[in-house]
This record gives C-alpha cells, sequence and structure tokens, in this order.
C-alpha cells in the first residue's frame, strides 16, 4: 500500500476483486482473524469498536492482498459457495462504486456484528472466529443495500466449513510453514 491511503488502496481492492481471487480472500481473512482469535489466547471481554475494527482491518488486508496470493489447495466448491463468492464479488464492486462512504458503510456494519459474536461467544473462540469470518464476508455480500439472497448466503457459510475442513486435513499456509520452521 506504498503511497496510497488505506482507504484508497481498500476502494481499489474492493473494486479489483475477481472471483477468481476469492479463495485467497478466504483463506487471508481467515487465517488474519483466527491468528488475532486464538493465536495468543482468547481475546477477553470487554470488547470494544477496536476489536471490531482489527476485524475490518483484516477484511480490508485479505480483499487487498488476494492479488498476490494464490492458495495451492482451495475448497471444492458447492453450488452455493459459487453463488456466495459471485455475491461477494458484486457486493465489493457496489460499496467501492460509493467512495470513502461505502467502505465507511461497511466497516459500520462489520464493526457491531462482530462485536455481537465476540460477546455472545466469549467463551468459544472457534465459533467467534466462525462467525466472525462469515458475518465480514455476508456484510460485503449483502452490499450497500443490506440485501442478500438465500443460495448466496447459505454459500458464504458454507465457505468457512469448507476452508475448516481442507485446513484440518492438515494444510499448512506458507508463512505458517515458515514460522513453525523457525521454532524448530
Amino acid at each position: 500500500m506504498t503511497g496510497k491511503s488505506w482507504q484508497q488502496a481498500s476502494l481499489d481492492g474492493l473494486a479489483a476483486l475477481t472471483v477468481d481471487a476469492m479463495p485467497a480472500v478466504e483463506v487471508l481473512l481467515l487465517d488474519d482473524i483466527a491468528e488475532y482469535l486464538m493465536g495468543a489466547g482468547a481475546r477477553q471481554p470487554p470488547y470494544t469498536v477496536e476489536h471490531g475494527s482489527r476485524v475490518v482491518s483484516a477484511l480490508f488486508g485479505a480483499i487487498v492482498n488476494s492479488a498476490r496470493f494464490a492458495p495451492s489447495e482451495v475448497p471444492a466448491p458447492t453450488p452455493e459457495i459459487t453463488a456466495g463468492r459471485a455475491q461477494i464479488v458484486r457486493g465489493a464492486h457496489d460499496f467501492a462504486t460509493r467512495g470513502i462512504g461505502g467502505i465507511s458503510r461497511l466497516a459500520k456494519r462489520v464493526i457491531p456484528a462482530a462485536l455481537g459474536e465476540l460477546e455472545t461467544h466469549q467463551n468459544s473462540p472457534e465459533k467467534q472466529t466462525c462467525l466472525v469470518f462469515s458475518y465480514a464476508l455476508l456484510a460485503v455480500a449483502s452490499g450497500p443495500r443490506n440485501l442478500l439472497d438465500d443460495e448466496s448466503a447459505i454459500g458464504v457459510m458454507q465457505i468457512f466449513q469448507a476452508w475448516d475442513a481442507v485446513l484440518g486435513q492438515g494444510v499448512v499456509l506458507p508463512w505458517r510453514r515458515e514460522a513453525a520452521s523457525g521454532l524448530a
């Protein structure tokens, strides 16, 4: 993001997002949220706007960085996941057309949803991770008008399950391999 404000980089990322980049967005976002919520011990209440802002940062970071990363393994898409990914891209493009106001609207939708899930599931960092991840993607998919069809909503929820299955089979992301080898 050299030379650009985070807002301009985020707008550019939203505008340039493609369906082909969605697996990268998903795994980058999931990894970042999981590291944040489970990596150094569970986040403890009270949950504040800083926690929600960190989720927004993870979302925009995943979108911006997705163009530079292609996961070596991706979950097999269901028809619903395919619909969900397409709707996330449409929502991202719709938010981008609204400029800074679009990213502000998206942030204002993600922050309270993230805080609600953190508070509701404060004894389960795994559930927090699943729901914060899913709601961040749902917020993008629903676009500025906050509308989403059932198939796309189901697909967005299936994205977490699909990645959980892939990562549960022992797939390790490149930066996690490097970190693990540094510990040996």
